[in-house]
This record gives C-alpha cells, structure tokens and sequence, in this order.
C-alpha cells in the first residue's frame, strides 16, 4: 500500500481538481507509484472512486479500463520517440540488475534519444546469463525490434566475458554497422571500486565509515551535527562512498567543534572507548590529511559523471572530460600513484574507449577549436571509424570525408571570419550543427547523430525495478498481460518525468532514494 505521504499527495491533487479530472489523477498515481490489480480492493479507493464515478455519473472503472487509458498516452510518447530515432539515431540500453534477494539476474531494455528514454520491457536472463547463444539471439532481437539503421550505440552495464563474446556476435552480424560501448557511470564507478580495495585507501574508508556510523547511531552527535546530510545519496555505490568522504572532509572544522563542544564535557562519553576511538580519529591530522589524498585521486573522475550531467551534449564531452581528469590527477599526485593511472588507461581502453567518444570529441566546436582535436590520429581514427559504420543511407561515406576536411580546416561557413566561431559557446553542439552545417550537409548529419546520443544508462534515473520482479513471479503468470502493461506504463511515467542524476531522484520523482552505503549509516550500534 501507499505511504501516508502518498495517499496525502494523492488526496491535495483530488482537492485542487474537479471531480471529473479525479479519475484521472487516481490512474496516474495508481501507475506512478506502481500499483498492481489488487489496488483497487482496497477500502481506501474503493471509497474514492465509486464517490466520484456516483457524482459524474460514470461506470465504475476496472483496473484493466485505467490501464488501457494509460496505455493509449504512453504509446502516444513512444510513437514520438520512435520518429526521432529514425531522425537523429538512438542509443538502445541494456541494464542488467539483480534481484533484491540476489538469487535472479534480469536485464531491462530502454531505448534513448534526443527526446528522451523509453522504456521496452525487462527480461529475466538467469538461466541464460552464461549461455552466448541465447544472449545474442536476445539483444539480436532487440536490435530487429528497434531497427538496425536507427541505431547509433548499445550501452551496456555488463563486462562480464559471455556479454562479451554475444556482442561481438551481434556486430558481426549487422556488418558493424553501430557500436557496443559499456555505460561511461559503469565504468568510472568500477575504477572507483578498484581504487576503493587499495589497502591504504581503504583504510581511510574504513575508518570514514565508522565516524559516519557514530554520528548517525548516536542521539547525541546527531543532535549537533544537525541536517547536514553527510552519506551520500548517489546511485553509484563507489561514487557515493568518495562524495561522503569528500563531504566529512568539508565538515572537518565543524566535527572537531563538535567533539570540543560542552555538551560532551557534561555526559559520560569520556568513559567509552568508543568515544576515545573517534575523537582521536577526528581531532588528529593523520586521517584527514589521507583523506584529502585520497580525494585528490578520485574526485577527478567523479566530476566527470557531473560533467555528463550538466552538458547537453555528453557524447561531445567525454573523451575530454577523461583526458582532464588524468591531467588533475598527475598535477594532484605525481607519479605518487602511477598504478592507478595505469589502471584508469587500461579500463578506459579495454572497457570505455568508442570511436564515437573521439568522433564527438572532434564533432563538438567547443573542443575543437580550442583543443585542435583535427591533429589527433586518435580521433582522426574515431571520425573515420563512425564514417565507416554508420552511413546506413544516411549520406555518401566519400561526402562525409571531404566534408571533414572543410571542418578541420575551418573553411566557408566554418571558419574563423564566420559566426560559427562565435556561436559555438552560446548554442548547444547539436543546434550548433543545425545553424552551422548547413554546407555540409552530410557531415551535419553524421554529426547530429552522434552528438544525440547518451553516454550513460539507466542508472542515473534511480529505478527501482521492484515492478519488473513482480512480472517474472510465476505465481502471476495468469495476470502477465496486466503487469506487462503496469511495467511499461510506470517505467515510462518515471522517465517521462525523471531526470539523470549521479546525485539522487530530481523533484519530479517520487520519494528518496535509500543510500547505497547503508552500512555507513546502520552499522553496530556504539554505546558507552
């Protein structure tokens, strides 16, 4: 059932609106929250609806009436999306999750575009996780469904060696016509998580989490901490344990204040050891100081995932916000930590690395102009590589290059006398290309559909798949059209008003997310 904060949103819309616009604010929050047929048995909107069905003088609705009312607005969204994906490309997206007693795996396919993400279907994939054959008939299917020539990318979130070889599979049976890269917040939080095992680091982290644990298991302490939030609410589990380190360091001044405070000197906290124990660990510079070297290695990539998030544009971004991160990182530390550098070369090679990161890295004015990306042999492979692949009958391949070379060289209305130059910090990359390649028509093209594409998943949207799980349970195979229908309505209802954020839901979305770091804050309790 609804929580109470809910059913009294539920209950102030009803109030704002006619009665003959109640049913309707009834169904969308029936499938917003994610409520199943059985909803409708329920004291609370039985009352209500057959209330306002008796004053509008209208049937009582069933379950399967509002659903296919619902179901008309969402196919309505996903007839739009689909004509963008044939103007401009789409990126599909696999989102391989786990259930929440660990024993299922599962896969939700989503497709994105310039207009927005729409939710497919999910599959249960546990008795095929390790099976190539059939996971490349799956995603082959999904490529059939979505269309092969509106495909730019599919993202996944799975490196795992039999994901591995089906994609290879999938490519070479579509003549390499798109790309297969892994999820950019996949990526960058895997890196974070190897460096989170470094036995230096994770000590920090260790004892990081047994100040936040005493903060948060304590009255006291959460009493003259007050609502600074200090766990991090990220959807990334390594990202939210480096921005909860990152935010005990800015409270530093603050916790020590704490500790020194008149309240500790009045009670019998100078008796528990566990006392003793954290108040060396903040009242001494050893921990801090091995904090902020530590934030000094990871903040970098974490600010890529805000970068992503800020920009239009991500695809024109990300081979740059990488190289920047580096750069901060070696400025920060030197050759202090040459083995983690070596290992964000090597993820970034064998798992983020695209020819289309490097193709929109030289696509995007921004860069190009300032960086000279023309000189790159890099992403003068990337370019090539995207010409290659995805012509499609979308332009002439031969075009394309020799238009290239009128970009590169800042010729016509791309040179340096043009307005081109002068707008290309004030307009978005894609619009960008619409007001300025106009001469270049099959490159405008190319680079409409490349700068359109995402280059993260699902994750940032904070989806709970508890609605997927319900439809793969086999005591409700009988109703499995109904919960087909519930999870494509209120997949879609959540994206259609959600936005991707590293940080937690946006303010369209319902509720807050529950930590990822949940034994940062429940730990065993400390007493004296």
């Amino acid at each position: 059932m609804s929580s109470p904060s809910q059913l009294q949103q539920l209950e102030q819309l009803m109030e704002a609106n006619a009665h003959s616009d109640s049913l309707a604010e009834i169904r969308k929050f029936i499938f917003q929250v994610g409520h199943g047929p059985d909803v409708l048995n329920t004291s609370y909107f039985k009352e209500r609806i057959r209330g306002i069905a008796n004053e509008v003088q209208v049937a009582i609705p069933t379950y399967e009436s509002l659903l296919l009312e619902e179901l008309k607005e969402t196919q309505s969204r996903e007839r739009e999306l689909k004509q963008e994906w044939e103007k401009s490309g789409c990126s599909v997206i696999l989102d391989s999750w786990g259930s929440q007693c660990g024993k299922k795996s599962f896969i939700s396919v989503l497709v994105h575009c310039r207009k927005g993400m729409l939710f497919l279907r999910s599959k249960d994939v546990s008795a095929i996780i390790e099976d190539v054959d059939m996971l490349e008939e799956m995603i082959s299917c999904v490529v059939d469904e979505v269309g092969a020539s509106n495909i730019v990318q599919v993202v996944m979130n799975d490196a795992s060696p039999y994901m591995q070889n089906a994609r290879h599979r999938v490519l070479k049976n579509h003549g390499y016509s798109f790309f297969f890269p892994l999820c950019a917040d996949f990526c960058i939080n895997f890196l974070l998580g190897k460096i989170a095992a470094l036995g230096h680091i994770s000590e920090v982290l260790t004892k990081a989490k047994e100040l936040t644990r005493f903060i948060h298991g304590n009255e006291m302490p959460v009493k003259l901490v007050g609502n600074s939030e200090i766990v991090s609410n990220s959807c990334l589990k390594y990202v939210a344990a480096f921005l909860t380190l990152e935010k005990l360091v800015s409270e530093r001044a603050n916790l020590v204040e704490m500790f020194n405070s008149p309240e500790w000197a009045s009670s019998d906290w100078d008796a528990s050891s566990t006392f003793r124990y954290i108040c060396h660990i903040v009242k001494t510079d050893a921990f801090w100081c091995a904090a902020a070297d530590v934030l000094k290695v990871t903040i970098p990539f974490v600010k890529v995932l805000f970068k992503l998030e800020r920009e239009d544009c991500p695809m024109g971004i990300l081979y740059d916000a990488m190289d920047c991160a580096k750069e901060e990182v070696m400025r920060n530390v030197g050759d202090k930590h040459g083995d983690i550098l070596s290992w964000v070369d090597k993820i970034w090679d064998i798992y983020l690395h695209s020819p289309l990161h490097a193709a929109g890295y030289m696509l995007n004015p921004r860069v190009f102009y300032k960086d000279h990306a023309c000189d790159d042999p890099e992403v003068i492979s990337g370019i090539e590589a995207c010409i290659t692949r995805m012509a499609n009958g979308n332009y002439d391949p031969k075009k394309v290059k020799a238009q290239t070379e009128v970009y590169r060289r800042k010729l016509g209305s791309l040179g340096s006398d043009s307005s081109a130059i002068k707008e290309m910090m004030e307009l978005p990359q894609v619009c960008w290309w619409s007001v300025h390649g106009t001469d270049t028509a099959e490159l405008q093209t190319l680079a409409t559909r490349i700068l359109s594409q995402t280059c993260f998943g699902a994750k940032r949207y904070n989806i709970n798949w508890h609605v997927s799980e319900k439809v793969h349970e086999a005591k409700l195979f009988q109703d499995q059209d109904l919960y087909r229908g519930l999870e494509y309505v209120h997949y879609n209802m959540r994206l259609a008003g959600g936005k991707p954020l590293i940080g937690g839901l946006s303010g369209h979305q319902v509720g807050k997310p529950a930590s990822l770091l949940g034994d940062w804050i429940w730990g065993p309790r400390h007493r004296h």
